[in-house]
């Protein structure tokens, strides 16, 4: 099917190198005729992490577009964009992990990644995607959910109940991955088949948001409705900054397009 149409939902987004780093090794994209949007957090000594997260956002769009062009397997099935997003980060993990082979000081250089692509019919369907720990929101009614679960050494302490959502915010080893594109092994991602409501919004953020802003605090920011969705990226990444700014921070919002009527 033609994916060149009018989506109902509009992303934008905005990227920060913060405070303490002395690079952004993030990377995000926004294609709102595909209705597909993506953010990475790359890791690995000097330009690693960077070049890590770009190879991923750039192959994980470069597949989905081509096969958009092709006319192929996009459809506004959400069983099928679960394959494609899915083939689509074996395809970015397997670029990222090549890369480091032909080229020694990349060794060890990875990323997270959180995808979303939707999947307009009725209802509308986000198909939503992540390896690591950048995350997904769901703001509906004034309420915050997380669509992501982290793929951290923390949170699978939580999950075992061996420690706290609070202490696990504090823990010495919150930053230790369980995944991550580009390392040896298989990255499979975790999905999540999500429908839309019409006055729904979506949040994919990278840690330097979560770390800086606990989920009241981007809730409460969120909830100014008056400011636009490119102010309000921003001024989710200043409020990071002004907490600290301890790490990259990048946010894609994505908000109803008041213009298009609904059906």
């Amino acid at each position: 099917m033609d994916r060149q149409v009018s989506l109902s939902w509009q992303g934008t987004g905005f990227t920060d190198i913060g405070l303490a780093r002395q690079t952004n090794q993030d990377a995000f994209a926004v294609d709102n005729d595909l209705g597909l949007w993506i953010v990475a957090d790359g890791m690995g000594g000097h330009a690693g992490g960077g070049i890590a997260s770009r190879i991923a956002v750039d192959s994980l769009i470069g597949t989905i577009r081509a096969v958009a062009s092709a006319g192929g397997a996009l459809s506004n099935q959400p069983s099928q964009a679960v394959e494609l997003l899915t083939e689509a980060i074996a395809i970015a993990h397997e670029a990222i992990y090549q890369t480091a082979l032909q080229r020694q000081e990349l060794e060890g250089m990875g990323t997270t990644i959180v995808a979303c692509l939707l999947c307009p019919g009725a209802p509308s369907q986000a198909v939503v995607a992540h390896v690591g720990d950048s995350r997904a929101y769901l703001l509906r009614n004034r309420l915050l959910h997380s669509l992501t679960n982290d793929h951290s050494y923390v949170q699978k302490l939580v999950a075992q109940g061996d420690l706290t959502e609070d202490k696990a915010s504090r823990h010495p080893q919150r930053n230790i991955l369980l995944r991550a594109l580009g390392i040896p092994g298989r990255s499979i991602p975790d999905t999540k088949i999500q429908p839309l409501e019409p006055d729904d919004e979506l949040l994919l953020c990278t840690d330097g948001l979560t770390k800086m802003l606990g989920e009241e605090e981007i809730l409460s920011l969120l909830s100014d409705t008056q400011v636009s969705p490119t102010d309000m990226s921003r001024r989710l990444v200043e409020r990071a900054n002004e907490n600290g700014g301890k790490d990259n921070t990048t946010v894609v919002l994505i908000r109803p397009n008041r213009s298009i009527p609904a059906g």
